[in-house]
């Protein structure tokens, strides 16, 4: 049974990430994420990211240093599916799928096993508005029932997670916010999402039909750049644009 983290202590992560200022605080803030959620490794790519040339990607992981040699020197980078897909989906997806492949992928996991990565992965694909293309992914030894627990009670937190951790490389990468204006319903339908709330819940207590508030919530994932609604909420709230329209 996955225990579930003190929501005190998300909540105060989150606040973490808008006060890092340099790598070492980012590799600090991984291993708290990690020890949070009794996690193995993450790992964080951007290409085309603002401000930097196009052959140079953004790397953060908590992979040891002889994994990361190994997999530059046999050139993992052609076939790893985190990357191969995680470039081209829009949706979070597990490693899962990808277990029972080609006899290479299975080399590679198997490969991967030995030097500690972790028997399961998810990966977390995120765009961005200048161009910029990021993969979060996250890594544990839990057995397959547990994992698949933990995915179904977290996958939210690890999407808010992932979206603020890009953001906050954006910052540290010295790029331009964006001019975003949500429109006073689009803020209402973000704000009761963010309170837990269904398209449904927020259809009843905004007297509006479900129909609409889902093009209340579309409009604000366009604006925003995102593709989920959490993604949308994680974005709005770390660019303050949740505060009720008066």
């Amino acid at each position: 049974m996955v225990v579930a983290p003190r929501n005190q202590t998300y909540f105060l992560m989150l606040e973490k990430l808008a006060s890092i200022d340099s790598a070492d605080g980012v590799q600090a803030f991984l291993r708290q994420v990690i020890k949070l959620y009794e996690l193995r490794h993450i790992a964080y790519l951007a290409v085309n990211m603002p401000g930097t040339p196009l052959s140079e990607p953004y790397l953060e992981v908590t992979y040891s240093l002889d994994w990361v040699e190994h997999y530059k020197a046999r050139r993992f980078v052609d076939i790893d599916p985190a990357i191969r897909n995680g470039f081209i989906q829009m949706l979070p997806f597990d490693w899962g799928q990808f277990s029972n492949g080609e006899a290479k992928l299975k080399r590679f996991f198997g490969e991967a096993s030995e030097f500690g990565i972790g028997k399961r992965g998810l990966t977390i694909p995120l765009r961005g508005r200048r161009g910029e293309r990021a993969l979060f992914s996250i890594t544990s030894d839990l057995s397959a029932a547990a994992w698949e627990e933990m995915r179904v009670l977290y996958m939210r937190d690890f999407q808010v997670l992932a979206m603020l951790f890009h953001e906050m490389v954006l910052r540290l990468q010295h790029a331009e916010q964006d001019d975003i204006v949500l429109s006073s319903r689009e803020v209402e339908c973000l704000i009761w999402t963010a309170e837990g709330k269904s398209a449904e819940d927020c259809a009843t207590i905004l007297n509006l039909s479900d129909r609409t508030v889902r093009a209340y919530l579309e409009n604000a994932r366009k604006k925003l750049n995102v593709v989920t609604t959490t993604q949308a909420v994680a974005k709005a709230l770390n660019y303050n644009l949740l505060m009720p329209r008066l």
